[in-house]
């Protein structure tokens, strides 16, 4: 959001991006699996109040020390700068988000980033004390000297029409696949998602090498799987998507984070040994790894990361298993052309389609 003042106005900017100066970040917390407002109502942090399980002033608790808090603060002091930040309760007494104080930074992403990792430490350090959960619902920054805003949110998954087949078959080695699909769905953290839809791709490259290697022994050829490359133009990807997804409305903020510029026109392999599996390597070394932890967790995530590739990771474990599950997935779903040269409009049917 970015205001419009009189003509001449010096807090006028045509940098939605943000620049150098003084910022103001809002993290606000929530119950998870609970919604403050609508399920699909977004609003300014200044709208919201915020939830969690910790309780910080009455009616929830009386202090012991000081009965008539309205708040906490915490300070913290980390490499980035020194940060503090005014806790406000909601009307119940719950900690309901966490407001900055000013400080510099050179953009909004800057200053979410450098919000973000000053106050995950406190925390996880609450989590870990109390034992409840403590979930970032949102995350809100204004530039002070424009009043411009920006706001993270993660959105609800779409309502889906219920149309599967009627008698599908569902063979046990999909059934691996699909749970720990439906595994990754259910998981209110970006990091686990991340790790169960990576090893989805993980597992079909690995059940491929060995298909490919079973073909040689009894000489055919290994099967080789179309439509594994991220495309270029806006309306060929969204028939593409629309193959793996079902017809959908694809608006242009939606394709480029489903498939960012530098992935247009790359090969899914490309794609992994690039940029998954670095990511993937530094968020499982966190939290499966033996050996003793080097640095904290919170830093280790990398949610700023795994929060721009989670869309097109997703995208390419629901490819790959289309094409490696033809009978079972999706089958009813047409398969759009894309190479170069070709009609984006044109379509190649499955010899299973029923249509």
């Amino acid at each position: 959001m970015v205001p419009f003042f009189a003509l001449g106005d010096p807090r006028n900017t045509d940098n939605p991006n943000g620049a150098p100066g003084e910022y103001r970040v809002t993290i606000v917390l929530g119950r998870p699996g609970r919604f403050e407002t609508g399920e699909r109502s977004y609003h300014f942090s200044d709208q919201l109040v915020g939830n969690s399980h910790i309780a910080i002033t009455r009616p929830a608790i009386e202090p012991r020390v000081m009965p008539d808090a309205v708040g906490i603060r915490i300070r913290v002091q980390i490499d980035a700068g020194a940060f503090t930040f005014n806790g406000k309760p909601n009307a119940e007494g719950y900690l309901g988000k966490l407001i900055s104080e000013p400080f510099r930074a050179e953009n909004f992403d800057d200053a979410m980033r450098r919000a973000y990792h000053a106050v995950a430490p406190s925390l996880s350090n609450w989590s870990v004390h109390l034992d409840v959960p403590v979930y970032v619902a949102q995350v809100d920054a204004t530039e002070l000297r424009t009043g411009a805003a920006r706001a993270q949110v993660f959105t609800p998954a779409l309502e889906a029409k219920f149309a599967v087949a009627a008698e599908p078959r569902l063979e046990s080695e999909f059934l691996y696949y699909a749970g720990l699909y439906r595994e990754a769905l259910n998981s209110n953290s970006p990091a686990y998602r991340f790790l169960c839809l990576y090893k989805i791709i993980e597992g079909v490259r690995l059940r491929r090498e060995r298909l490919a290697r079973e073909a040689r022994n009894i000489g055919h050829e290994p099967e080789r799987f179309k439509f594994e490359e991220i495309p270029v133009e806006n309306s060929v990807l969204a028939l593409w998507l629309n193959s793996v997804y079902g017809v959908r409305e694809w608006q242009p903020l939606a394709l480029e984070q489903v498939a960012p510029a530098d992935v247009r026109g790359r090969r899914f392999s490309q794609i992994i040994q690039s940029k998954l599996a670095s990511l993937r390597n530094e968020v499982a070394h966190a939290i499966l790894d033996s050996g003793e932890l080097g640095m904290s967790v919170d830093d280790m995530f990398k949610i700023e990361r795994v929060n721009l590739l989670l869309p097109l990771t997703r995208t390419i474990a629901r490819r790959m298993l289309k094409n490696s599950f033809r009978d079972h997935f999706m089958v009813h779903l047409s398969d759009p052309l894309h190479t170069e040269g070709v009609d984006s409009r044109s379509i190649e049917r499955p010899h299973n389609d029923p249509l």
